[in-house]
């Protein structure tokens, strides 16, 4: 175990949460660089630019089920309505017993056609369920780098929780961090909760 996890562990008393803010998180994770050290040997065949991390929910969830009495994980997600994600939720919720909760992408009109703005923020959302859930946990686990969440993260410990932040240096706002009780850059779990992948093939233009 190294010493970020046992820091972790340490504050993990009571029962836990843990809410994803998925368009976030994920955001966070493409932008990690693959280290060749942390190439498996079934991808040594691959140059590191064509490697990449992503989040594997599958050792997400055993990792803290193994370092806490998790209650919840609830999964924030745009609806792509495309059969690959469809397929993605599928699984987090009936393989894995996430809590979804999804809803449409909605666009707006300040980009081009071309490179058109699309967004689902869930801010409300998570916030009301945290809110609602209070009896529920004594740790509040938020993967989140929006500056948005430093109000709800102060009313929850004024509620007596612990507030634990994870996200990526450069992708969290920082009103989040002295906001928390603790906050954790992904970077330092990621062979707990992420893996290495292939880059997916960009399809060519004909």
């Amino acid at each position: 175990m190294n010493d970020y996890i046992t820091k972790l562990a340490t504050v993990l008393k009571g029962r836990a949460v843990v809410c994803i803010d998925a368009a976030n998180l994920e955001k966070s994770v493409q932008d990690m660089r693959v280290n060749p050290k942390d190439v498996p040997n079934d991808l040594k065949g691959y140059s590191i630019d064509k490697l990449c991390w992503r989040i594997d929910y599958y050792k997400f969830k055993k990792f803290f089920k193994r370092i806490c009495n998790l209650k919840e994980i609830s999964f924030y997600s745009a609806v792509f309505n495309s059969f690959s994600h469809d397929q993605f939720l599928v699984f987090l919720k009936r393989g894995l017993r996430f809590r979804l909760i999804l809803k449409p992408l909605k666009e707006y009109n300040d980009h081009k056609p071309e490179t058109p703005h699309r967004k689902a923020n869930f801010d409300v959302e998570i916030a009301v369920d945290a809110t609602a859930l209070l009896s529920d946990y004594e740790v509040f686990i938020l993967f989140s780098g929006d500056c948005d969440f430093a109000y709800l993260i102060t009313f929850l410990r004024r509620q007596g929780k612990v507030v634990i932040v994870f996200s990526r240096s450069g992708h969290v706002a920082k009103e989040l961090q002295p906001a928390a009780n603790y906050y954790f850059d992904i970077v330092d779990f990621r062979q707990e909760i992420l893996k290495v992948f292939p880059k997916k093939q960009k399809t060519p233009l004909i």
